[in-house]
């Protein structure tokens, strides 16, 4: 499935100057202008009725969202606008703490491009409607970015502003510029500011903190291989310097001692060619590795989940943002058709995107909105391909308002963070404000786009086309991320996506050393309601762990032999893990123990089952083994089985799961520990309520033998 037909809605990219677009870091969005009024004939049911609405933005009859997005982002400006003091500005999620959203300790580092970009789409709206409330809101945006872009000392400032925050107030400041509104919004002596203190230095030879520039002095080149953080912010700097160029304003400059050819391009130029390099160089399957720039051995590396498919997009749409259309390559077109072709097999009625990995939740489902929008622009959809993507996209953006959207919090806000969701550390609480305007910003941008092809105002296909489309999509996709036979990658990287019905599953096989030790990234099957990881942790969902000379150790990497058969409508997938690593954060392969399992997935019409046989030729002393299940069902729901090893479910999408090969199994309640909630039944979906967790007795597994352990877990269709 590989279609690269041109689109005609893609050429108009010389019409297209005064739309911008980018990333959105740490997050993953990327930048436009503001939402433009509703055309006069606007479906309900359209993109633009959820992202803008009615002329006075409200929600349009028959839209069946609580509140358009532009609503939200007008809310926000107000809630921070009626406060005499913005740092006090709080935001209360109901869950007996209010966070201060918008003081120096958040957490947030991008946080003042985040507010000067959303509210600027208030403020641009306003402006181009001749709101006469227009000035009072201009006034309060002055206050607050010159507040947070204020030196307390030598090249200090008050508000921490790095990679991805400087970025999005590019994407602002060009924003405004092509509104006519840049001098009107920012002084010369801010803008002078903004000049010197938005650049990519941080990123590269320095500690990354974002309260220095680390520029160095005019004419003094950045090693470009001194960058200080993850590969992929290469991306950043991508479309950092490409925006500073597009404003008139000059980059740094880069040198390299072992690619002399950096030396002789401009900033901008220079940054996408070592990103291109990236992603070329560090998955033979064209995805980006993101854990290959601080772990140096094939041991190591192999990190693929959302970001990995979802950075070439980013890419992609910073080099249309930028006009640097003629580095808009036929390779870099190939990157991100591979990428359409991964997210293709996984599109569902729902508007639900990635389920593994890190950072997902609404930014999973955001993440195949972008891949889709920019694979529009860049012409490497079909026709059809272009309404499918649209109806998924007006599906995404009704989820993200019907479901992560909560009207009902103290605080309206999205919800990551209570009711039973949880996500990771890295987007803690505190950060609860800047999440709002990055996935706000994400659906403007994209609607904004989607209107510039042709879509403005109009209704998705027909759920009936919809849904035949997607019945037609193959029973199983397999995505090698390292192609087999790649020496440089010998280990099997994957996805597997497996369609029943209605219901997506998918397995993602992913070395992700950093964050193998969390369930998100264990080999298991991924579908919505039915299993789901939890961030930031771990435990024994669904793998056998494996309990030895006092600590733990899980088969999450060193996958070979991986094989994906299709026989009489089952789907068949195996593979053997060479050896159990210990289940702690960034383990190294000097911990690793002497254990091999050769693995059995079935996928068959509601049922999917899991054999592990296990064996050693060296390892001395007992072992024992556990494998849990966690389910969304309610804990009064869930009966255990006379048997002892199986347990059924009622009013859930699992409806029985038992095991083999186990001593013992024991059901509890897995929502509650010591009277509050137990963190690790929280999954970026909602919360888990039970356990059902099996165990055996400890054992020797000595040279010549095996042991076999099996789980089967049924389940009922989606409706």
């Amino acid at each position: 499935m590989h279609r690269q037909k041109k689109s005609a809605l893609a050429i108009a990219f010389g019409t297209l100057s005064a739309l911008f677009i980018g990333g959105c870091g740490g997050s993953n969005s990327t930048g436009t202008t503001a939402t433009t009024p509703p055309p006069p004939a606007m479906a309900a049911n359209s993109l633009q009725a959820i992202v803008y609405g009615a002329s006075d933005t409200s929600v349009p009859a028959g839209a069946g969202v609580p509140i358009t997005m532009m609503g939200q982002m007008r809310a926000l400006f107000d809630l921070i606008k009626k406060s005499p003091d913005f740092t006090q500005v709080v935001m209360d999620l109901g869950d007996g703490s209010p966070v201060h959203v918008l003081d120096t300790n958040t957490g947030d580092k991008f946080l003042p491009g985040k507010l000067a970009l959303g509210l600027s789409y208030i403020l641009i709206d306003m402006k181009t409607r001749g709101d006469p409330n227009y000035a009072d809101y201009l006034a309060t945006y002055q206050k607050i970015t010159a507040a947070m872009i204020t030196q307390t000392s030598g090249t200090n400032y008050l508000y921490a502003n790095t990679s991805w925050g400087e970025y999005y107030y590019l994407v602002t400041l060009n924003n405004l510029k092509a509104h006519g509104m840049l001098n009107e919004v920012f002084s010369d002596a801010m803008l002078a500011t903004l000049q010197n203190r938005l650049t990519f230095c941080d990123m590269f030879g320095a500690d990354g903190s974002g309260k220095t520039n680390t520029c160095p002095a005019a004419g003094v080149p950045i090693d470009i291989a001194s960058l200080n953080t993850a590969q992929n912010y290469y991306a950043v700097s991508y479309g950092i310097a490409g925006l500073r160029q597009k404003l008139g304003w000059s980059n740094p400059t880069f040198a390299s001692a072992t690619d002399p050819a950096v030396a002789t391009m401009g900033a901008r130029d220079a940054l996408l060619y070592t990103l291109t390099k990236h992603i070329r160089n560090d998955s033979s399957g064209g995805f980006s590795d993101e854990a290959s720039n601080t772990h140096t051995t094939y041991y190591d590396q192999a990190r693929f989940d959302r970001y990995s498919t979802l950075l070439i997009g980013e890419v992609v749409e910073r080099s249309i943002e930028m006009d640097n259309l003629a580095n808009l390559t036929p390779e870099l077109k190939g990157y991100l058709r591979k990428s359409v072709d991964l997210i293709l097999p996984q599109l569902n009625t729902d508007g639900q995107g990635f389920n593994y990995g890190r950072s997902i939740g609404p930014y999973g489902d955001s993440a195949f909105v972008e891949i889709l929008t920019a694979a529009a622009n860049a012409g490497v959809l079909s026709q059809q391909e272009m309404q499918i993507a649209y109806s998924f996209i007006y599906k995404s953006a009704y989820r993200f308002d019907t479901f992560w959207y909560d009207p009902t919090l103290p605080t309206p806000s999205v919800n990551m963070w209570v009711k039973g969701r949880g996500t990771d550390s890295y987007r803690g609480k505190p950060r609860v404000m800047g999440e709002n305007f990055s996935l706000l910003h994400q659906y403007m941008y994209v609607n904004a786009w989607w209107n510039k092809l042709g879509f403005g105002g109009n209704a998705p296909m027909a759920d009936t086309d919809f849904k035949t489309w997607l019945a037609a999509l193959p029973h199983y996709t397999l995505t090698w991320y390292n192609v087999p036979g790649d020496t440089a990658h010998p280990y099997s990287a994957a996805l597997i996506t497996v369609r029943d019905g209605k219901r997506v599953i998918n397995l993602n096989l992913s070395q992700a050393p950093d964050y193998n030790s969390y369930t998100p990234y264990y080999p298991v099957p991924v579908s919505d309601k039915l299993t789901y990881g939890t961030t930031d942790l771990g435990y024994a969902l669904l793998i056998p762990q494996v309990s030895y000379n006092g600590k733990t150790y899980i088969p999450v990497t060193y996958y070979k032999n991986l094989s994906v058969q299709e026989s009489n409508g089952q789907v068949v997938v195996s593979f053997d893990t060479t050896r159990f690593r210990q289940a702690v954060k960034n383990a190294t392969y000097t911990t690793d123990i002497d254990l091999q399992a050769h693995t059995v997935l079935t996928f068959a019409q509601g049922t999917i089952t899991r054999t592990d046989t296990l064996s050693s030729g060296t390892l001395a002393g007992n072992i024992a083994i556990e494998t849990d299940f966690t389910s969304f069902a309610d804990f009064q729901s869930t009966t255990a089985n006379g048997d002892g090893v199986s347990v059924t479910y009622a009013n859930s999408s699992a409806t029985s799961y038992g095991t083999t090969g186990f001593d013992n199994c024991a059901l509890s309640n897995f929502d509650m520990a010591g009277g509050v909630t137990n963190p690790l039944s929280t999954t970026p979906i909602g919360q888990l309520h039970s356990n059902f967790a099996c165990k055996t007795n400890p054992f020797a597994l000595s040279v010549g033998t095996s042991r076999t352990f099996s789980w089967s877990l049924k389940y009922a269709d989606l409706s």
